[in-house]
């Protein structure tokens, strides 16, 4: 039994009559008997009673009728998944992105690319710093990333998407607070909240550069997980941070938020989509293909 003696069968079995049959599947009325037959062979039953003048299907066609047609139609729906899977209309995309994503074009971004690929399934990692997501898509584990460059490895290709500039975080009540920039070099001996080092954060890594080239090296205060994080401490008055600009969107009482001056600033930093370039995903290609368009809109 095989699809196209399924579909034999249902037009006869519609029709009532091997000769409109044979001109609906368009094939000579004899093979299309024959296929009946070998049809009725490998069930082991008779599906129609035949005579000159009359075709009717016996009570063994009848009731396999129904699963025929559902049978057609699974695989119909099977082959329309196929062909959509790989046009990359429907499937399932892994993204993993960093924190201060969330408060960049990301959250748009997410919002188009559900609204055109509905049947697409993305799956979300939140809070994966640079490393562990460029780690992750070397490994297969995910398609996509938001990280910040850069990046060692020559398979990931980036895309850079936002970008955003390097302020400072301070206690309200802060002396410097009052400045309206302030000069990277006027935070030698402030307390600094970070990330851990065993995060190997590469914005850590560009803040101690920073501090380095501007004559010192950053006193730790304390080493936490995500930005938010910082903020809340900066709150609390435990110490300062320097954090992405897109970070003031993170709303909490107690915190001021200046630009730096001088020769260190302002440091631009930068958001992008990353993935391995190596690999071919067309589902891949339509987020990627998506961001381009946001981005040619934004320059526009």
């Amino acid at each position: 039994m095989d699809l196209r003696q399924l579909r034999y069968f249902l037009a006869v079995a519609e029709e009532l009559h091997f000769g409109r049959a044979a001109e609906r599947v368009h094939i000579a009325q004899s093979p299309l008997s024959r296929q009946i037959r070998l049809l009725e062979e490998s069930l082991g039953v008779v599906l129609f009673v035949r005579t000159k003048r009359h075709v009717e299907l016996t009570d063994a066609g009848r009731a396999f009728l129904p699963e025929a047609r559902d049978i057609l139609r699974a695989a119909e729906r099977a082959r329309d998944t196929a062909i959509r899977a790989d046009a990359g209309q429907m499937g399932r995309l892994s993204l993993g992105f960093t924190n201060s994503a969330i408060y960049s074009e990301l959250p748009r971004l997410l919002a188009d690319y559900r609204s055109q690929y509905p049947q697409v399934q993305l799956e979300l990692h939140d809070s994966m710093l640079t490393p562990q997501q460029v780690e992750a898509i070397l490994q297969g584990k995910l398609d996509l990333g938001i990280v910040r460059p850069p990046v060692a490895s020559p398979d990931i290709e980036l895309l850079p998407f936002a970008r955003e500039h390097l302020v400072v975080a301070l206690p309200a009540g802060h002396p410097l607070a009052q400045r309206e920039k302030i000069d990277i070099a006027l935070l030698a001996g402030e307390p600094l909240i970070t990330f851990g080092r065993a995060l190997d954060s590469s914005l850590s890594h560009r803040i101690t550069r920073l501090c380095n080239d501007a004559g010192f090296h950053p006193r730790v205060a304390q080493e936490v997980g995500d930005i938010p994080s910082m903020i809340m401490l900066v709150s609390s008055g435990m110490g300062v941070a320097l954090v992405p600009s897109s970070s003031k969107n993170i709303k909490m009482k107690q915190v001021t938020f200046r630009p730096l001056a001088g020769p260190a600033g302002p440091l631009t930093l930068t958001l992008a989509l990353a993935w391995n370039g190596s690999v071919e995903s067309q589902l891949r290609e339509r987020f990627i293909a998506l961001a381009r368009k946001r981005l040619s809109c934004q320059l526009d």
